[in-house]
């Protein structure tokens, strides 16, 4: 499970396949699924995401509320970022039944005018980012 395992199979994969990283990759896969030391080193750095999107779709699925996401308030003239956790929830709310319509009150979680105005001001900013990298 050391990284040097890690990194001398993938440097093997990359030989291997002649410099062909799409190739060097399908093969690291395969050799993962046999080898469960190889498979282990490379999922170690993102077990704890793939446990929370477990754990999260579970909840969502279980019909169990979501915690309510708040992010800080924003200082007077600061530039304003999203909190990963913000972003997240809207990531997950995103391709929805619901999520992108515009008519309020369909759904028991539709945003309205009985939203914080922190919702709003992370939409407006979300929407911003966006605007700006086109």
């Amino acid at each position: 499970m050391s990284d040097t395992y890690v990194t001398m199979k993938a440097r093997e994969a990359l030989a291997s396949a002649q410099g062909s990283r799409s190739q060097a990759l399908r093969l690291l896969v395969a050799w993962a699924l046999a080898d469960e030391q190889l498979m282990r080193g490379l999922c170690k750095p993102f077990l704890p995401a793939i446990a929370g999107s477990a754990i999260e779709r579970i909840a969502r699925g279980s019909g169990a509320p979501a915690a309510p996401v708040r992010s800080a308030p924003a200082k007077p003239g600061a530039k304003r970022k999203l909190s990963p956790q913000v972003l997240d929830a809207i990531i997950n709310r995103m391709g929805q039944p619901g999520a992108g319509t515009m008519q309020l009150g369909n759904a028991p979680d539709a945003p309205g005018a009985d939203d914080p105005p922190q919702q709003a001001d992370a939409l407006k900013t979300l929407a911003a980012a966006f605007k700006q990298r086109r």
